[in-house]
């Protein structure tokens, strides 16, 4: 049965770009970057039952390591990426919560970067003891990407 998550993955329109800001702006590490072509990957990759008849694809990826999880994120070549909805209501959606441990320092470092964010941080009680700090940002194509801050409150 299922153990566990090996990885997340997301779609990205320029994976250069994606790559630099992930690892310059949030300091995250790159365990590893590759090519895939071949005859039968779009047939693995997208099944021909959900409407992408392509045995063939090619693409690059990036593989990164945030705090012990993989992160791999993908650009198509052929077929080449299209752009994310952005809608994060739509089925499939998804974003990326990183956990810090001052969401405020953070915030204002990724500010002073370049990055905007949503709203002002806020402030979720999930129990009178568990209190979650967190706001949400957008990366160069779009997928949000949220800052946490948990802590258990002393009662």
């Amino acid at each position: 049965m299922i153990k566990g998550v090996h990885h997340f993955s997301f779609s990205v329109t320029d994976l250069n770009r994606t790559v630099e800001f992930y690892t310059t702006l949030l300091g995250v590490k790159m365990l590893s970057r590759g090519q895939n072509k071949y005859d039968s990957l779009g047939t693995a990759l997208f099944g021909k039952k959900w409407g992408i008849n392509q045995p063939h694809a090619e693409l690059e990826l990036a593989v990164l390591d945030v705090g012990g999880t993989r992160v791999e994120f993908i650009e198509y070549k052929d077929p080449k990426t299209q752009p994310y909805h952005k809608n994060p209501s739509f089925a499939g959606s998804a974003h990326l919560g990183f956990q810090v441990d001052d969401i405020e320092e953070v915030q204002k470092k990724l500010e002073r970067g370049g990055v905007e964010f949503h709203s002002p941080i806020n402030v979720y009680m999930e129990t009178a003891k568990d209190e979650w700090k967190w706001c949400y940002f957008r990366d160069p194509d779009g997928i949000i990407l949220e800052l946490v801050q948990h802590r258990q409150l002393e009662k």
